[in-house]
């Protein structure tokens, strides 16, 4: 039996980063996590021309065993010769994602022909031009371009406009998978489709809601901001179905008194039903009206819609929020309770609020409660979208989605350059037409396109009807196993800190970093 987790970080992550350490060599280690490159991980946001392991306000060292693991996984050495003749397609699917992962770097292209069972080293030239002719013969409609979001801008930027001179809207990046709601759902509310607040406003707001995400596994140096919120009297209020201890308790490496006794996080553990959060924050709403808690200047002078909001939300009654939402009304009224006496609050999600039929809704939602009391376009506090890869954001602002914004498309035509007009499809669009045979070319940058489905099998299928997938990868992922066409070409690439010249990430927090390469 194995005792049971009691809370997030402390020993087991350092001596997991001594065992990544050990395994590339410590000083190989120390030398490319203090080069300035940005991190290869989170958008929390880390590196770059301060140097290494630094934040956006020059705080050192801000290093975690996510970013020690990444930095490891393209430290390794090349996948061995004969690895490729040894193990059939069949064979790694039954690797599991580390085990493929810790094969090696991808250092030549390589093969899967239409009914082999293995992957055959080929040389550049041979490469290139199976990829050249495919996208000669095949119909620009008929193919799409996917993004990971640890690609750099300029990466991105060109990748994108590639494919628009091919004659094709189908691009897309992680993002819809992810965070696409709350881009939509800000978007529409705000005109936004990113962070209100920078970083700095973390150390001064007294109350954060951290709704359906686990930055204790995901984000963990966003842990140190919150445990100073918590130190400084303020309040984390975790909105979250399931109990994560590392949320409960977390123990910071970097901080001495923290990793011996550990660090109290969540103020407040609600546990909302699955997909109930549009629920219990109509029920904050509603709460926030009747004890006329809202800032009648700011809603006056700087919001449109509130006696249309306010009817609706006056007009729900409490069994079907309570229904809706899982929760007592006492319970949704202590939380707004909170809400009601805070100076400065910060209202913080991830996927567990944008993976619902109503994401959208739900982040506009969670906008209106920032607007009730004047939250939005204040120092110190506002809506904080936890993003997930290090430049997700980053592919966004270059253009790396369906459709592009009017001024960037006139200023392409202006520069002679055609750029298709018809409605470009989303990633899922783009997997549901490649399983009804309606997809010929499939371009992956980066990312595990097939790992990031929620149906496996039927992921599979709709690769397996691509005549061509290109993948351009450092290491291998599930997605080489089975996310395979009918022909499958992978493409060694270069990681950011590897590049012969600079490149820009774009952090959650609206910041754009330089990395050297």
């Amino acid at each position: 039996m194995k005792t049971a987790v009691q809370h997030g970080g402390g020993w087991p992550a350092i001596l997991y980063s001594i065992r990544m350490g050990h395994r590339v060599g410590y000083r190989n280690l120390w030398r490319t996590l203090s080069s300035r490159n940005v991190c290869k991980t989170c958008a929390l946001g880390m590196g770059g021309q301060q140097g290494g392991m630094r934040n956006e306000q020059g705080h050192w060292p801000e290093v975690c065993k996510k970013s020690i693991q990444a930095a490891a996984a393209d430290m390794q050495g090349a996948i061995q010769p004969n690895f490729y003749q040894q193990y059939s397609i069949n064979q790694l699917k039954k690797f599991s994602p580390k085990e493929l992962e810790q094969a090696g770097r991808i250092t030549t292209p390589l093969l899967l022909k239409p009914g082999s069972k293995h992957y055959q080293p080929i040389d550049w030239t041979v490469a290139f031009d199976r990829v050249a002719q495919k996208l000669k013969q095949t119909d620009p409609r008929r193919a799409f371009f996917y993004f990971s979001g640890r690609s750099s801008n300029e990466a991105g930027f060109l990748l994108q406009l590639f494919a628009r001179v091919f004659g094709t809207n189908h691009i897309n990046n992680c993002s819809y998978y992810c965070h696409q709601a709350s881009g939509v759902g800000l978007s529409q509310s705000l005109g936004t489709g990113t962070a209100t607040i920078q970083l700095e406003d973390l150390d001064h707001c007294d109350l954060l809601f951290l709704m359906g995400a686990n930055p204790s596994s995901n984000h963990p140096r966003l842990l140190t901001k919150l445990k100073n919120i918590r130190r400084r009297g303020g309040k984390i209020i975790v909105i979250n179905p399931v109990v994560e201890k590392g949320l409960i308790e977390f123990r910071i490496p970097s901080n001495l008194k923290s990793l011996l006794f550990g660090s109290k996080i969540a103020s407040e553990y609600i546990q909302v039903r699955p997909g109930g959060d549009l629920a219990m924050f109509s029920g904050l709403a509603k709460f926030i009206l009747e004890q006329n808690a809202i800032d009648s200047d700011f809603i006056d002078s700087a919001t449109e819609g509130f006696n249309d909001f306010k009817l609706k939300i006056q007009n729900l009654n409490w069994d079907d929020i309570e229904l809706g939402s899982g929760l007592q009304r006492k319970e949704i009224e202590r939380v707004g309770e909170s809400y009601v006496v805070a100076k400065n609050a910060v209202f913080s999600w991830c996927m567990g609020i944008t993976h619902h039929a109503h994401g959208a809704a739900t982040v506009q939602n969670i906008v209106n409660l920032a607007l009730l009391r004047g939250m939005i376009g204040k120092k110190n506090a506002g809506v904080l979208p936890i993003r997930g890869h290090s430049n997700v954001q980053g592919m966004g602002s270059m253009g790396v989605t369906p459709a592009l914004k009017e001024a960037v498309f006139n200023q392409l035509t202006a520069e002679g350059v055609f750029v298709p007009s018809f409605k470009g499809y989303d990633t899922m669009a783009c997997i549901q037409a490649a399983y009804k045979g309606e997809m010929n070319f499939a371009f992956c940058l980066g990312g595990n396109l097939y790992g990031s489905n929620p149906d496996s099998n039927r992921t599979t299928r709709a690769f397996s009807n691509i005549d061509t997938v290109v993948y351009l990868s450092t290491t291998l992922n599930t997605g080489h196993a089975w996310g395979t066409g009918k022909e499958t070409i992978i493409l060694p690439v270069l990681a950011r800190d590897e590049e012969h010249q600079s490149t820009t990430q774009e952090s959650m927090f609206n910041f754009v970093r330089l990395s050297d390469g």
